[in-house]
């Protein structure tokens, strides 16, 4: 896991984020909230059983599950990093997006893929005002999450 610290102006509490893939998170996320972690990023691909056991070694995708669900539980801000590769995972792009209407996750998409064909498929996307650093949000009305793109 990787720390990464974040100021807020204006007085605002100081966020704390990990950066994870998530497979001991369900272990360490009641530490990481006692040592003032509040956010935490984990960088998952896919959701497909099998193609994240593919892709990851063997590894399996339900302890990353249990730990966002941990995460979660910990009052701990979630987000998901995703690079969507063409012919691998962007067929999971409408699963992404059925997390923001269910979940107050952030699923921030990186630069692998043109983001023009990822936002094809979300034609409902509205832009969140706000300077989010690195990351441009939007988000559909009913949505609890947000849709973010790296820049």
């Amino acid at each position: 896991m990787e720390n990464t610290d974040m100021k807020k102006e204006n007085g605002q509490q100081e966020e704390r984020r990990v950066v994870t893939d998530g497979q001991e998170l369900a272990e360490t996320a009641p530490q990481l909230r006692a040592s003032g972690v509040t956010d935490v990023t984990v960088v998952v691909n896919t959701l497909n059983y099998t193609r994240y056991q593919k892709s990851n070694d063997g590894k399996s995708l339900q302890p990353v599950i249990d730990g966002i669900n941990k995460a979660v539980g910990e009052s701990l801000r979630v987000r998901l990093e995703v690079a969507l590769e063409e012919g691998f995972n962007d067929d999971e792009v409408l699963d992404f997006l059925q997390l923001t209407l269910q979940h107050k996750y952030d699923i921030v998409f990186l630069p692998t893929m043109d983001y023009g064909k990822i936002k094809e498929k979300m034609p409902m996307l509205r832009k969140v005002d706000g300077d989010f650093g690195d990351v441009e949000f939007y988000k559909y009305a009913i949505a609890r999450g947000r849709i973010g793109f790296k820049k």
